[in-house]
């Protein structure tokens, strides 16, 4: 039984919406326990949150709500058996996204990160919305079990160096009852109740250290740089005020998809596809995407085009450097990020080690089949594909992202309305051209794949919408950013990263006439 003190409901919703001061750690203790357990009601807990959305919380308030969620853990934070096996528990690096439309990056980083001699444990969520998510995507590979007991996934991460898994009911059960009621009550925006809700399940997880990545632009739950920057800064201080340290965070744009994939095998096959980019070192772009030939999904062909794919690569490698770096083992830390950097990219172009951990990593979690090839859907269950055509020649400079994803998720049934609905594992999109990219008239920019009663007229013409073509008007374009923008520590807060600070990849990679950067010498 509970020892804390007794607080009146009232007051404490009466206190978070005029003040004077701040909640007590005592105070918002006993306020989370209380809802857990069934004495402060809905209703009463639904005020709260809404007052905490014109009344924010401090970030000591923040600090202290996360701890509280995370306690309503059974037994608390889990605790690793460093002993166990020092070869893959001798650093233990996480990672989280804010979400968006084609993010598939951990499929790809934690086998990259693993083989390279840091554990990730990775509890990863499902997709909801415009967003697709990474617990979805695994278990479109046939007998993949996210389903994991602590135990199971503790055993998985010392035995095999990585596991990725769905949060069970047991961790953090009072986020999961605040972010029904948050979902239901238009609560979900407060940067206060994000960063709690974020950061408690990563804190229970509890690796050494954390990386962020912060997605902004309109297929992002933050629209702009500086609302993505203000909940990266309060995630970073939670993390560090909670024992992930270093917690370090990256602002991306989710301007248009990243990579080619929309949907979640469809993201799966362009992953395994780079995963073994080593058996042909054909990762060269700066071309533009004016291919019009089919795209059949199967085993014998190929999604993945690395002048569509290259934010994808870059922005997997990066995060694989910064995990390095956050590591603290010894053989990287006389290295800077940018050769962390292209250190990853350089493992996952040319060894076979991160597929091989990808397997090792599936196999552990009952994926059937003796091969790779087993994992690719059966002949009679590929959908055929529907190009949409461009109306007219000219240089792409809109994608409407979130729409896109609405449209794969719920209009193909790639993802979700309700978090209780199933998916369809085979549904999606497949990019063909992208932002600053010339298109001629006809040629397909985009290829939907879902039964043929879903892709009606009325989608196409929505799909079709989503992309924005200006005829050429002979003045050169100004150039666009690259996927990383900014990076966020709690010594320097918000800071912009500049073309000269990223790592050779990024500069052999992105298409010099859509971004104007210079290669380094």
């Amino acid at each position: 039984m509970s020892t804390l003190s007794s607080f009146d409901p009232i007051q404490v919703i009466r206190k978070r919406r005029y003040g004077p001061g701040e909640h007590s750690d005592e105070e918002l203790q006993w306020w989370i326990e209380s809802y857990t357990n069934g004495s402060v009601p809905d209703y009463q807990m639904a005020a709260w949150l809404m007052a905490t959305c014109f009344r924010p919380l401090s970030r000591n308030e923040t600090a202290q709500l996360t701890n509280c969620m995370v306690q309503s853990t059974p037994g608390g934070p889990l605790q690793w058996n460093k002993g166990t096996n020092p070869q893959t528990m001798a650093a233990l690096v996480d990672k989280h996204s804010t979400g968006g439309v084609g993010d598939k990056v951990s499929l790809i980083l934690s086998p990259l990160v693993a083989s390279l001699g840091v554990g990730v444990p990775m509890i990863s969520g499902r997709g909801l919305g415009h967003t697709g998510g990474t617990i979805d995507k695994l278990e479109s590979i046939p007998g993949f079990d996210t389903q994991l007991s602590t135990a199971d996934f503790q055993r998985l991460v010392a035995e095999r160096g990585a596991a990725m898994a769905q949060a069970g009911p047991e961790l953090c059960p009072a986020d999961r009852q605040l972010y029904a009621l948050r979902d239901c009550t238009s609560t979900v925006e407060s940067i206060g109740l994000q960063t709690a809700s974020i950061m408690c399940k990563k804190i229970a997880e509890h690796p050494d250290s954390l990386i962020l990545d912060c997605k902004y632009g309109n297929g992002s739950f933050q629209s702009t740089a500086a609302a993505a920057g203000e909940l990266a800064v309060n995630m970073v201080q939670t993390g560090h005020a909670n024992g992930l340290e270093p917690t370090v965070g990256f602002l991306t744009q989710m301007s248009q998809p990243l990579g080619t994939a929309i949907g979640n095998w469809l993201e799966v096959q362009e992953c395994l596809e780079i995963m073994e980019l080593y058996k042909t070192k054909n990762v060269e772009t700066n071309g533009t995407a004016d291919d019009n030939a089919p795209i059949d999904i199967s085993p014998t062909t190929h999604v993945t085009d690395a002048r569509l794919n290259y934010d994808l690569i870059c922005l997997t490698c990066l995060q694989a450097g910064q995990m390095l770096l956050q590591s603290k083992l010894p053989q990287y830390q006389d290295q800077t990020l940018s050769e962390l950097t292209q250190l990853a990219y350089d493992h996952l172009t040319q060894k076979p080690d991160t597929l091989q951990m990808f397997w090792d990593m599936g196999k552990a979690q009952g994926a059937k089949g003796d091969s790779i090839q087993d994992w690719y859907p059966p002949a009679a269950e590929i959908y055929q594909g529907v190009d949409i055509v461009a109306p007219t020649t000219g240089r792409l400079i809109e994608i409407s992202t979130t729409q896109l994803g609405l449209l794969a998720n719920v209009s193909l049934g790639a993802g979700r309305k309700q978090v209780h609905e199933s998916v369809d594992p085979y549904a999606g999109m497949l990019l063909r051209c992208k932002l600053g990219h010339q298109v001629r008239e006809g040629q397909p920019m985009l290829t939907l794949y879902a039964p043929k009663e879903k892709i009606t007229s009325a989608v196409m013409e929505q799909v079709a919408r989503c992309f924005t073509i200006q005829q050429n008007d002979g003045e050169e374009a100004a150039p666009l950013k690259p996927v990383v923008t900014h990076v966020v520590t709690l010594e320097d807060g918000v800071q912009e990263m500049s073309w000269e600070e990223l790592a050779p990849c990024f500069h052999k990679l992105y298409p010099n006439e859509v971004y104007h950067h210079r290669r380094s010498e």
